[in-house]
């Protein structure tokens, strides 16, 4: 902090002090706020007094208070914001130099040391630790210099106090692989500082001492190698009798350590990559908390440390509060109590107060600690306060369930328990309709199995089912959970009525088969015969129902390939305007259409131009009639083949118009016609051909291929071509648009939103015509949505949600992109399996990819290679040469048996792996070979005598041969070297030089 004047330091130092001074005189000595800040300054405190959770407030308040220098409001300020919102790392310490800047007194020293205390509770920093264990040192060391002189209790930190704080920052910080070292240095200086003072060293502390280091190289760090150092330095001055066993022991330990550490090395090196991303800390999680590596201390060190990052993410809370249920219910003696437990449910909920799932940990927890009632009832109307969460409905029906399971396990069964439960519910069911009610209904559901179970009132549980059966009646689960509470109360008259009525209404269910398999296994149960037979008739005719109209919503969507129309018969012109072509031309729907338009025009002459804009040109076209146009048009051209002016357009529905069309591809030239085809009764699919003024401009437009023009269909245009042999197959899938115009991709959702909720938000800027959610953890790319719209109007205006915030997240909204439309909805073994088939067809077409070639023409390869190698064995060479023939004359289609493969391998591969594996090929040992033919294993070496004659035909390397012909015509027998190329294999083969063992 800057103060302006020493002055305004002498103000500081008076906070918290008890002596009197005369304000007046230092309050004239420096410069007054100025009325525009105080202006500021009383807008902010009355928002903040009007809606006390406005983070944005407290910040902005805070920031003009200092620059002000008014000290004692911008310490209640603080406060204030403090009671609401945990403060970041940065808060903190502007907090808390600016305490020490002011503190003189003892007492002032202490509340820094509180600020300190409480600044450590709420995340985890390894900044504010080591200012904590700075500053209470710095206490110290003034403290022990002034000892003497001061009297007994005005003493700020002994050593004692600074002992437990630095055991309380090891413990929190010792875990912490990248920065744990900045605390445990400043700890262990001091401890060595104490040592080295006295004269002689205490044994206790020397042992102390000790146990510090070996705890410590036993904690993976980044310092482990330093750390060890140390450790032989200490042993050397104070334990040198000792140094050589224990130091070898010490170094087990270390060599552990780092194994630990390289393990999770790469974990922190993602972190410093991706920057500390949720889905590094996600997968780091993942890993430590599998059961074989869980670490109490290491797992709680990393959440701190995610949390520290991410404390707006509700699923790391979750994590980590389940995480420390369940390590303080599996085992006792783990370095944690339930206050700590509590306070870390508490930080939760303060950071993610629109999580349910936390405040039902919360309440859970303080039941499970016995907590008194009042206590929990003080809780839960501090959770009934927050905006955040009275704004998500169904986060605060998970609240409110939480709450009214509390009642019923704490409340007695007798008829004030059972008024006081259901007093609990309908409070629970008046504030969950004050903010629009929950969708799903799961209070008033919770609420009917009580009224059924514990509270023993049927009618009241029916009647529950009746107020909330028009908001579920398409979910089979909620019928099947209105059958379940009709079979436990012992009606099965009712659940049959049941039955029937989701029966009558069996279209507008999302699993009637679920219903109908349910009622029949009820009927086989407690049904009579007829009683069955009416379930399976009733059934099996709604059934079909629901089939039919199945089929019906498909064939809306169906998909036509062009080629599934009849082609049309020509019709004989009325009058002739033009001799027949000389070449045959193919017959298509624009016979139909133009001869149609010349009768029609024949036998009306004086038809008017009421006409659509494309039929009147066409029909002026066709009867050489110029009167509505400046200049002459060329006529449009279908004869077999290729037309480079003219665009063939499909894939679109029914409400694509000609006009449409016309519109979109004027961008790209002149349009002299838009020829819509229109389908033959039954058919879905449109398409049309468009004729532009040159070819160039036909060729812009294509441009326009895979355009979204709704109904997830992607445009498709190409150059028109009326050949039949490239026309697409009839099975053939439609196109999907490359960018779609009508839909919206949202990332950066919480993993916990709604459908529901995301669906109000975007109809605050359009109407969506659906929303898909994908639920899935930030580790596997985070949760998505997929927003459709009726409109490409609807769509860009939902574009503006870009960069909002919502649920604690900031959104991405973006146009969707089918990356790869021919795998769409496909498995990744589906997506192999058709690579592999495509793969192979396009080898069976072209005659072969590199890698598959004939045998023979292998063969000719490897005997190309094989042109180094000379036999000037005659008997050898003849040998190879009937092995090389007889591999020829064998057909392709011969059985594969067992042989030795003689043809050429690249050198690499024949170099023995190491010495020891060249001596295993001599004494005929298996040693496998890197190689594809066959491995040397499957030799051994044969004892002969080699003659200068063979050593020679190794193709001038003899150095390999050169042991066993020392001793030239001497007769003595020796193992040959491991051959070292394929050429040296070769050779030393035919020879007779292996022995096969194996086939």
């Amino acid at each position: 902090m800057v103060d302006s004047n020493n002055d305004s330091k002498d103000i500081g130092n008076l906070s918290g002090s008890e002596d009197d001074f005369d304000m007046d005189g230092i309050e004239d000595a420096q410069d007054s706020p100025s009325s525009e800040t105080l202006e500021a300054i009383a807008a902010l405190q009355a928002t903040l007094a009007a809606s006390p959770n406005q983070y944005e407030a407290h910040t902005q308040l805070i920031t003009i208070l200092k620059s002000a220098d008014m000290f004692e409001e911008l310490r209640e300020a603080r406060e204030s914001m403090n009671k609401i919102y945990p403060l970041s790392e940065d808060l903190w310490m502007e907090w808390i130099n600016d305490e020490t800047n002011m503190a003189t007194s003892e007492d002032e020293k202490r509340h820094v040391l509180s600020l300190y205390e409480r600044a450590t509770t709420e995340y985890l920093s390894i900044k504010i630790w080591k200012s904590y264990v700075n500053y209470a040192l710095q206490e110290y060391n003034e403290s022990k210099e002034y000892q003497d002189a001061q009297e007994e209790g005005e003493i700020v930190v002994n050593a004692q106090d600074l002992t437990k704080i630095f055991k309380r920052a090891d413990k929190w910080t010792g875990y912490h692989i990248p920065e744990s070292h900045t605390i445990w240095n400043v700890w262990i200086d001091f401890e060595l500082e104490r040592l080295a003072a006295q004269d002689p060293a205490s044994p206790e502390d020397v042992k102390r001492v000790k146990k510090m280091y070996l705890d410590r190289i036993a904690i993976p760090h980044v310092t482990l190698d330093e750390t060890f150092s140390a450790l032989s330095a200490f042993m050397t001055n104070y334990e040198p009798q000792e140094y050589e066993k224990s130091m070898s022991n010490f170094s087990g330990i270390a060599a552990a350590t780092r194994k630990l550490f390289s393990e999770r090395e790469a974990f922190e090196q993602n972190l410093v990559a991706t920057g500390s991303s949720a889905e590094a800390f996600t997968d780091y999680l993942s890993y430590e908390m599998r059961p074989e590596r869980k670490h109490f201390t290491r797992t709680r060190t990393l959440f701190e440390r995610a949390i520290a990052v991410h404390c707006l993410v509700p699923t790391i809370w979750i994590d980590y509060v389940t995480f420390l249920m369940s390590m303080n219910s599996q085992k006792a003696g783990y370095d944690l109590d339930p206050k700590e437990v509590l306070t870390v449910a508490e930080r939760s909920t303060r950071n993610c107060p629109w999580a349910g799932d936390l405040w039902e940990s919360r309440f859970l927890l303080m039941e499970l600690y016995h907590k008194a009632e009042d206590e929990v009832n003080a809780l839960f109307a501090s959770a009934l306060s927050d905006a955040t969460l009275l704004a998500n409905p169904q986060e605060l029906s998970k609240v409110l369930q939480a709450r009214c399971s509390y009642v019923v396990r704490t409340e007695n069964k007798d008829e004030a328990g059972k008024s006081k439960v259901r007093a609990a519910f309908e409070h629970a069911r008046d504030v969950i309709d004050s903010v629009g009610g929950d969708p799903y209904c799961k209070l008033e559901l919770f609420w009917i199995e009580i009224e059924a179970g514990p509270l023993e009132n049927r009618d009241n549980a029916r009647s529950l089912w009746t107020k909330i059966e028009g908001k579920l009646k398409a979910s089979s689960e909620s019928w099947l959970s209105r059958v379940a509470m009709e079979k436990r109360l012992g009606d099965p008259k009712q659940a049959r009525r049941v039955f029937m009525q989701a029966c009558n209404i069996a279209k507008q269910i999302d699993w009637p088969e679920k219903i109908f398999e349910a009622w029949l296994l009820f009927e086989r149960e407690h049904g009579t015969v007829s009683e069955y037979k009416e379930a399976l008739t009733r059934s099996r005719s709604a059934m079909k129902t629901v089939e039919l109209f199945r089929a019906e919503t498909a064939l809306k969507n169906a998909y036509v390939d062009q080629n599934a129309y009849a082609v049309a018969a020509p019709v004989a012109p009325v009058q002739e305007t033009a001799p027949a072509p000389t070449k045959k031309r193919k017959v298509s729907f624009q016979d139909d259409v133009e001869s149609s338009k010349v009768a029609k025009v024949e036998s009306k002459p004086k038809a008017t131009k009421d006409k659509t804009k494309v039929n009147d040109d066409e029909s002026a076209d066709a009867n050489g009639d110029q009167t509505h146009h400046s200049q002459p048009r060329k006529p449009l051209d279908l004869s077999a083949g290729r037309h480079e002016d003219t665009c063939y357009v499909a894939n679109f529905k029914d409400d694509m118009t000609a006009a449409k069309l016309k519109e979109l591809f004027s961008e790209y030239g002149k349009v002299l016609r838009c020829t819509m085809a229109q389908p033959k009764q039954g058919r879905a699919r449109f398409f049309a051909y468009i004729q532009f003024s040159t070819p160039e401009e036909a060729h812009a437009a294509l441009a326009l291929d895979g355009r979204d023009v709704g109904h997830r269909l992607g445009l498709q245009v190409k150059i028109s071509d009326t050949n039949k042999a490239t026309r697409a197959p009839s099975n053939a899938k439609p196109p999907m648009p490359k960018e779609s115009r009508h839909e919206l991709n949202v990332t950066g959702l919480n993993i916990d939103v709604k459908e529901e909720d995301l669906h109000k938000l975007v109809s605050l800027y359009a109407i969506p015509q659906n929303v898909f959610v994908k639920h899935q953890p930030d580790a596997k790319g985070g949760t998505w949505a997929n927003v459709k719209f009726d409109s490409e109007a609807d769509a860009e205006a939902a574009v503006a949600m870009n960069g909002l915030s919502f649920q604690g997240k900031t959104l991405e909204v973006t146009r969707r992109v089918f990356k790869n439309p021919e795998y769409e909805g496909m498995t990744r073994t589906e997506k192999r399996k058709l690579k592999a088939q495509k793969s192979a067809e396009r080898r069976s077409q072209g005659g072969g990819e590199e890698g598959h070639q004939d045998p023979h023409q292998q063969h000719k390869d490897g005997d190309a290679k094989e042109q180094d190698v000379e036999m000037s064995a005659s008997a050898a060479g003849e040998a190879g040469e009937t092995k090389e023939k007889e591999s020829l004359k064998k057909p392709e289609s011969s059985p594969a048996k067992p042989m030795t493969k003689l043809t050429a391998m690249a050198p690499r591969t024949m170099q023995p792996r190491s010495t020891m594996q060249g001596a295993k090929a001599i004494r005929g040992k298996p040693v496998r070979s890197a190689g594809t033919g066959t491995p040397l294993g499957a030799f051994k070496a044969a004892s002969t005598n080699v003659s200068a004659t063979v050593g020679s035909s190794t193709g001038g390397d003899a150095s390999s041969t050169a042991a066993g012909t020392g001793s030239e015509g001497s007769g003595e027998t020796f193992a040959p070297a491991a051959p070292k190329s394929n050429a040296e294999f070769r050779a030393l083969m035919l020879s007779g030089g292996l022995k096969k063992t194996r086939q």
